[in-house]
């Protein structure tokens, strides 16, 4: 009985891995088509209709070869890259636990060219390395496998990243996350070096690893010098923004009390339009000014229907309420579109004085809200900014969950479009600063910054 109980949990356990691959695809499919509003914007608006059937029925043709959760699951982080939204992204259900990726032995295929990037790479920090081989890889010819790993998290062997050539014929991946969900990256090699997306570095050699970035997560204000104070403002999400008010209000008299102050939001992964509010005033030389972009809602029937279940979940007085039906309102005239838009004006009272000089510091983690303050703060005289290139996440948003059960995922998916002021095209490439800082230690940026402000 024991033995038929176990064979039966161990079948139970290979069935609920095995799905039906072109079945969830074609759901999330026609879900993306109808109601994201990227894909209006960059497929529809853009005329790239005929390249995005390409791409779909490649998908679809490779979901036909794949019968199981994980092999599916990276095909869609494979077909959400067609669209450029850094807000478009997997996630697992609550506590489900995904498989480990499967165990790949480094065995050459006659039929696969050698590349150059065949071989072993560490990674930047020294945790662990990969072994990177041709294969019969679901998405590419090239796979890279853990070959060793000092955190314990990874097997050796274990499928770490699938690499494929694009539709332009460059070097493109699927990188398995610590979490497992995968992530669609462009591949940048020398013979040295091998750049995933932005973010993560490999190495032919072992590196000297740094120290740990010292960028505390936190809100705080701080006196550098006689010159010189410090704001650390860590997110902007909605529940942070008393804290912040709060810090503006007890530091009132500081802030005003230096020629320079340098406002730091890196690592901020954004949140609400209103939580840095209180901030406009110290960083603005003009009290009535442009919003450098304003939303478009793609209001399908099924994002119509999901603003109008959730419009109170913000709301805290009556005003609040009364404000949401409205805006129900006025995007049910514009069904089966995006909502009109026009260039948005505000006025605010100043905090006249000091600060002369405001140095705002970013990084490739600033994203999204965080990267709306700095678009906003750089239209002001007194503002200066630095660091690098933010993370690139700001032309889509406010997405919703879009579930597929059998996978035991859900992908965000935006119901925003941003129009710029300046056209600019910013997703996944970032806001540029004005001193580029990304040559140096992270570590000593706000010290440069200092040096530079007090010259």
């Amino acid at each position: 009985m024991r033995v038929v109980l176990i064979f039966l949990l161990f079948t139970s356990e290979l069935l609920g891995q095995k799905c039906d691959c072109i079945k969830n695809i074609k759901v999330l499919q026609q879900t993306i088509e109808e109601n994201q509003a990227s894909f209006q914007h960059q497929v529809i608006e853009m005329s790239r209709h005929n390249e995005y059937l390409m791409f779909k029925n490649e998908i679809i043709n490779k979901a036909g070869k794949i019968s199981n959760q994980r092999d599916c699951i990276g095909l869609v982080a494979l077909y959400l890259s067609f669209i450029k939204d850094e807000h478009c992204f997997i996630a697992y259900d609550s506590g489900y636990t995904p498989k480990s990726t499967k165990i790949i032995p480094p065995k050459q295929k006659g039929k696969h060219l050698q590349h150059p990037i065949t071989g072993i790479w560490y990674f930047q920090d020294g945790s662990f390395s990969i072994s990177v081989f041709p294969s019969t890889s679901t998405f590419g010819e090239w796979v890279a496998v853990i070959h060793e790993d000092q955190t314990g998290s990874w097997r050796k062997g274990q499928l770490k990243i699938e690499f494929y050539s694009d539709t332009n014929n460059a070097l493109s991946c699927i990188y398995w996350q610590k979490n497992l969900v995968p992530r669609q990256h462009k591949v940048k090699y020398t013979d040295s070096t091998l750049l995933i997306g932005r973010r993560l570095q490999f190495y032919r050699e072992k590196q000297n690893v740094y120290s740990d970035q010292i960028i505390k997560s936190d809100f705080y204000f701080e006196s550098l010098s006689a010159q010189t104070n410090y704001l650390r403002i860590q997110s902007f999400d909605l529940t942070h923004k008393r804290t912040i008010d709060s810090l503006l209000t007890t530091h009132r008299t500081d802030l005003a009390s230096k020629n320079n102050l340098i406002i730091d939001v890196r690592n901020n992964g954004g949140g609400g339009f209103e939580t840095f509010q209180g901030l406009l005033p110290y960083v603005l030389d003009q009290n009535v000014f442009a919003y450098p972009y304003y939303s478009s809602v793609w209001v399908s029937k099924a994002n119509l229907e999901y603003y109008d279940s959730t419009k109170y979940e913000y709301a805290e007085s009556k005003l609040d309420s009364t404000n949401e039906t409205m805006y129900i309102d006025f995007l049910k005239q514009h069904e089966g579109g995006f909502s009109p838009t026009e260039p948005l004006y505000d006025t605010i009272q100043l905090e006249v004085g000091l600060p002369l000089r405001i140095a705002l510091v970013f990084n490739r983690y600033t994203a999204s809200t965080a990267e709306g303050f700095v678009l906003q703060a750089r239209s002001s005289g007194k503002v200066h900014t630095f660091g690098e290139n933010s993370a690139g996440a700001v032309s889509y948003g406010d997405w919703r969950p879009i579930a597929l059960p059998e996978l035991n995922i859900w992908v965000a998916m935006t119901t925003k479009k941003m129009v710029f002021t300046t056209n600019e095209d910013l997703e996944g490439i970032g806001i540029k600063p004005g001193q580029d800082l990304s040559t140096i230690n992270e570590n000593d940026w706000v010290t440069k910054i200092m040096e530079l402000l007090e010259k």
